[in-house]
């Protein structure tokens, strides 16, 4: 006997709006309507937060990974690893693993990993994600969809970010066969992976795509046939743009002649830099350095707060540099090669834009990667959890 019904909530990440045009074949067949969805201004680190809260990174407080915190920072005993060789130490293996033991040492059950910051930069700096955001009590400020699932007794599927892709199509198959879900979110991250690498134009990731055209039709029958409804919606959470040239903006600051932890402090991610000033001089030698810049520009307060990430504490940055579309920042904290394709530009740009698909037609008021959470509810037949917020 078939279960009633069954929404999939299935991502799959970078499958944006320019890269899912490029392939018209997925879920063809099946899709009654697609739409471009507007992204966040940031990483998964703020996305992904945002789509299963309905908040911005503002208001949950999730943006970036690191965030300057000198007092607090779970990292202090890491400083003593700063006298080990750098030609030994940012190799992305030896990174890998000593990510995965300082993660179990501080306890951390999310996504954590070291990149390529510098164990002398560490000790400054906290993690927005100790917990898992995918179980109750995982954003630092606020509700997921998750806290909401577990109060209501509804039962569901959510994937585990430390496996592989098919392991977890093999884990939803199983509980969609048992009848045991009403509600499955599977988070996927091969595409991702492989445009950080061969950037959005390769054979490969059209390769990929087939793939997951393949897994997914499979699954969906699969659910047809326990399920007297089904529902799914196929979503990401931003685009990939394609690097074309590496600028080491590091250089940069260094030239001002300023002093490291005594005129400022910065992290380095891949498209952005942002700044904490210890001084009056830091300030106005780094906004003179950075102002008019022609490899980005800095996002105005007027400008951040329309995106949902402005923090008047400054806590992830009081200067906030963002470069230009199809620019990586090399060397960065987040790796010291220029690689294929990244994400994390303006949401403005063409390639930013995220996208989702249906077997049901979209809501016209959905229009914003975070509205993909009142979906979700929408789809469990709950009311607005919030009156302010129009029902989709």
């Amino acid at each position: 006997m078939k279960k009633e019904k069954l929404s999939l909530f299935l991502f799959i990440d970078a499958f944006g709006w320019e890269v899912r045009k490029r392939h018209p074949f997925f879920l063809n067949d099946r899709t009654c309507d697609q739409k471009k969805l507007e992204t966040i201004l940031g990483y998964s680190s703020a996305c992904d937060p945002s789509i299963i809260s309905g908040r911005l990174p503002q208001e949950h407080l999730m943006w970036s990974s690191f965030y300057y915190d000198p007092d607090g920072s779970p990292f202090k005993w890491t400083k003593a690893l700063a006298i080990l060789p750098d030609a030994i130490f940012r190799r992305g293996r030896v990174r890998h693993v000593l990510s995965k033991l300082i993660k179990k040492a501080l306890g951390f059950t999310g996504y954590f990993q070291l990149y390529g910051v510098p164990f002398k930069t560490l000790p400054l700096f906290n993690y927005a994600e100790q917990k898992r955001i995918w179980e109750p009590n995982g954003l630092l400020r606020g509700e997921t969809i998750f806290d909401e699932l577990h109060r209501q007794g509804v039962p569901h599927y959510v994937h585990d970010s430390a496996v592989s892709d098919e392991t977890k199509l093999a884990r939803l198959t199983a509980d969609i066969e048992s009848q045991r879900i009403d509600l499955a979110y599977c988070s996927l991250g091969k595409l991702d992976a492989l445009m950080h690498a061969v950037g959005t134009q390769d054979a490969k990731v059209t390769e990929l795509v087939h793939w997951y055209d393949q897994q997914l039709e499979k699954l969906i029958q699969t659910a047809e046939e326990h399920y007297e409804e089904v529902v799914w919606y196929v979503f990401t959470d931003h685009g990939m743009h394609d690097i074309t040239e590496g600028y080491n903006l590091i250089a940069d600051i260094e030239q001002t002649g300023l002093i490291w932890n005594e005129d400022y402090v910065a992290f380095y991610d891949s498209t952005m830099a942002r700044f904490w000033f210890l001084n009056e001089t830091g300030k106005e030698k780094i906004t003179a350095a950075l102002t008019g810049h022609p490899k980005g520009k800095i996002l105005s307060e007027d400008e951040l707060k329309a995106e949902g990430v402005f923090f008047a504490d400054g806590m992830y940055g009081e200067l906030i540099f963002l470069i230009h579309s199809g620019i990586q920042i090399v060397p960065s904290f987040m790796g010291v090669k220029q690689i294929k394709g990244m994400h994390g530009y303006h949401p403005a740009d063409a390639d930013s834009a995220a996208a989702i698909s249906s077997n049901r037609p979209l809501p016209a008021g959905l229009t914003k990667i975070h509205e993909i959470y009142h979906l979700m509810r929408k789809e469990l037949g709950w009311s607005p959890c919030d009156p302010a917020i129009p029902e989709l």
